[in-house]
């Protein structure tokens, strides 16, 4: 099998040589990186031409001309390679020497997933450990593992890669996307192996309440998701706008991968791609409630609930919210 890494930096010299070493430090070196640059004005290309010239394996760079920004640039990246197991990288964490040969291993033994994802370790800038992984914020927030879509995390499947791409520059991001369609069609593998550090410091690109350095809990979570819908009406109809225009995209690329796929599979993503139009109808119905008087919005809340529609989304505490917030 022959492995991939897909590795988008910008501006990124402060931490980019760690994970370059970690390449290097690999039990089961890869046979091929890849490394995208979107127009980095610090010193990040010049490390990535000199890894270039002492790696003991290919190391393929290409520099963009423009900032395009990190969807755009890990699509470089993921269209350059030619692997059998394709690893997405981060510029800032550092892997941990057994994580490619884990994930293969791993990949052997689980067939039909055409994407898998290892656990990451929480550390701060200096890579002082929090003492649990993202895994362990998931869970202890209450949310399902549908929500671990890091793709610092993830290896892919060539034939997956070959139905997915590509992914859209405005798109949320590129993680959200491959991890969305395999995740749909059953698809995905997680793996409870720490594999890797995942660093917090400040900059990163992803935010969310399961990536801070601090343990967070089932009511915190609760506490602060409430107080959020309660304080952010505008922002709320905003953001749910915008996630019905990425769950349309995103039916976008899943019929385009049907039309592609040349065996069974076809029929999964046909369905996968109704699912996500009913998942977007659901969510606009949910936008024009928000916009009538409280008292008027019990039918269509119940009829939401009756039709599963608040099942993609928080359950009862989404319907709560469609009742009572303005």
């Amino acid at each position: 099998m022959k492995i991939s890494i897909a590795l988008a930096s910008f501006n990124g010299e402060r931490y980019l040589q760690e994970q370059l070493q970690s390449f290097l430090d690999q039990t089961r070196l890869p046979d091929e990186v890849v490394i995208s640059d979107d127009a980095s004005t610090d010193g990040t290309v010049e490390i990535v031409r000199r890894f270039q010239e002492s790696a003991p394996f290919a190391v393929k760079v290409i520099q963009g001309r423009g900032r395009q920004g990190f969807v755009a640039n890990f699509n470089r990246a993921l269209e350059a390679t030619t692997g059998d197991l394709v690893f997405l990288s981060d510029q800032d964490d550092v892997w941990f020497p057994n994580k490619l040969e884990a994930m293969e291993a791993a990949a052997g033994a689980q067939q039909d997933a055409w994407l898998l994802m290892c656990d990451a370790a929480l550390v701060d800038h200096d890579l002082a450990e929090a003492g649990f992984s993202k895994l362990d914020q998931i869970e202890s927030a209450g949310l399902p593992l549908e929500y671990h879509a890091m793709g610092c995390c993830c290896a892919l499947r060539r034939d997956f890669l070959d139905l997915a791409m590509p992914i859209p520059a405005n798109f949320k991001s590129h993680d959200v996307w491959l991890v969305r369609i395999a995740d749909g069609l059953g698809r995905k593998h997680v793996s409870r192996a720490v594999l890797q550090y995942y660093r917090r410091h400040g900059n990163n690109t992803s935010q969310g309440p399961t990536s801070v350095l601090t343990r967070v809990n089932r009511l915190g979570h609760l506490r602060a998701s409430l107080l959020k819908r309660w304080t952010g009406r505008a922002s709320w109809i905003a953001e749910a706008r915008l996630q019905s225009r990425y769950a349309q995209m995103l039916r976008g690329g899943v019929l385009r991968a049907a039309r592609r796929c040349s065996d069974g599979c076809a029929q999964e993503l046909f369905g996968l791609s109704e699912r996500l139009e009913w998942i977007r109808c659901n969510l606009e119905a949910r936008v024009r409630l928000r916009g009538k008087p409280r008292p008027y919005r019990i039918p269509g809340v119940i009829s939401v609930w009756r039709s599963g529609g608040y099942g993609p989304f928080n359950g009862w505490k989404s319907a709560a919210s469609d009742l009572f917030l303005r």
